[in-house]
């Protein structure tokens, strides 16, 4: 099981992943830096007058050995170092200083062999040359690390990219969630009072209306917007089972143009505004109480409406402040400062706004 489990693990997957693609860069790099190179030495002996078919062979092969060398370093530093990008740099000059040491002396001989240097190996010779190989190997070192500090840096940002989707989905899934406990709070004491009055005609028709929009809406996605049409939907079947308790005395009116009705918006962010309208429209007041819901489009600005009749002198609205935070905090989370709600006594008249980017399900 454990097998299965490392064989499945998302972390070392993704560092396997990582070390392939600096490999595959690494090979690349090597290929192209070396060849360079090569064409370099060569044009310079060339011109020198001193270039040979024996020793043009003997470059080619020490090119070739080069490139070896230099792709079993690279696959050392991403197999042997797990750690910070420093450790691989000193990892990578450690091995650069060995073996651009070992690499004079195979080329060295490859040369003797190839009929191009048949002078001893001397000392001071020797650790010149050491030392001129170092500067190219440690050349492909800056290069190589170079792509591994780039890689470095763009896995961070994917990283931090992920955690702050996964840290907004997990806001506005807390967000969203208090809608229901907040909504099936209230509909339970219209439930009770329907109870209470003996309304049980009433209360039955609640319960199966309840049972109806709760299906709807847990099964919504709080991450995925709907259409202002399909939001109008629900909170139709909200104020539906709210027109239950409150008879005669409720009026509901929409009024949403044709073309707005595929405008996107998070789903139930409406949800708090309505139970507001009833709850501080309907329930503070004796006579018949209309809430209305109304969309309009500012150039590219939605705005939707929710009103409710109210007092002539506005009354504290305590209560409301938990739906109004929800909405406005998921507004922020979603827009920015784009995503705004306001609200306003007008007389006889309380209305809530929100306004947000538009955006249309066919966009």
């Amino acid at each position: 099981m454990q097998f299965v489990t490392a064989m499945f693990d998302p972390v070392a997957a993704q560092a396997r992943e990582s070390a392939l693609r600096v490999r595959r860069v690494g090979l690349l790099i090597s290929v192209g830096y070396w060849t360079v190179l090569l064409i370099v030495l060569s044009a310079l002996a060339l011109l020198d007058g001193w270039e040979t078919p024996g020793t043009f062979a003997a470059r080619c092969v020490n090119t070739v050995l080069a490139v070896a060398l230099t792709v079993l370093m690279a696959r050392m530093v991403t197999t042997f170092s797990r750690g910070s990008f420093a450790a691989k740099a000193w990892l990578l000059v450690l091995l650069t200083l060995v073996v651009s040491s070992a690499y004079f002396v195979v080329t060295f001989y490859i040369f003797r062999l190839f009929g191009g240097n048949d002078s001893p190996m001397m000392l001071a010779s020797a650790l010149r040359m050491i030392v001129y190989w170092f500067a190219q190997f440690l050349g492909w070192s800056a290069l190589l690390l170079a792509h591994i500090y780039h890689h470095e840096v763009q896995d961070r940002e994917r990283q931090l990219s992920s955690l702050k989707d996964q840290a907004y989905g997990a806001q506005m899934r807390a967000l969203r969630y208090q809608i229901n406990p907040h909504f099936l709070f209230n509909t339970l004491n219209a439930l009770a009072a329907l109870i209470e009055e003996r309304e049980l005609p009433k209360a039955e028709r609640m319960v199966i209306s309840l049972s109806g929009f709760l299906r709807s809406t847990l099964a919504l996605d709080p991450l995925q917007d709907i259409t202002l049409a399909e939001e109008l939907d629900i909170q139709s079947r909200y104020l539906e089972i709210e027109r239950e308790r409150f008879s005669d005395r409720l009026t509901i009116e929409l009024d949403v143009p044709e073309a707005l009705r595929s405008a996107l918006l998070p789903s139930l962010i409406l949800q708090p505004l309505v139970e507001n309208a009833v709850k501080h429209g309907v329930g503070t007041m004796d006579g018949p109480t209309a809430v209305r819901v109304r969309a309009e489009a500012e150039g590219d600005v939605l705005l939707v409406h929710v009103e409710n009749d109210a007092p002539e002198q506005p009354i504290s609205r305590q209560g409301e402040g938990v739906g109004l935070r929800n909405v406005a905090e998921r507004l922020q989370a979603r827009f920015g400062e784009a995503g705004q709600l306001t609200g306003a006594h007008f007389g006889g008249l309380f209305r809530a706004t929100i306004r947000m980017p538009l955006r249309t399900a066919r966009a």
